[in-house]
């Protein structure tokens, strides 16, 4: 039981987070290099781009191991190493 509240708990933290995320980095990319937007040199524009990309892959990932591994050692009857 307290394996399938941590995978629900792990899952909605992942999700919850690549939404919050995913349109944050959207509207920030699309602020710096969108098509009418003229603020960076276009060698640039394609550096913001893959670091948007990026960033929305690590970061629902990373919290979503935080997650995981908090839940972890909350469980009861688990031995501390």
């Amino acid at each position: 039981m307290e394996r399938l509240v941590r995978i629900l708990a792990t899952t909605a933290a992942y999700f919850a987070s690549l939404v919050a995320i995913a349109v944050t980095t959207f509207f920030v990319v699309i602020f710096l290099a969108g098509p009418h937007a003229g603020l960076l040199p276009s060698w640039l524009e394609a550096a913001v781009l893959g670091i948007g990309w990026l960033v929305v892959v690590v970061l629902p990932l990373m919290l979503a191991t935080k997650v995981w591994r908090r839940l972890g050692k909350s469980i009861p009857g688990k031995l501390e190493t």
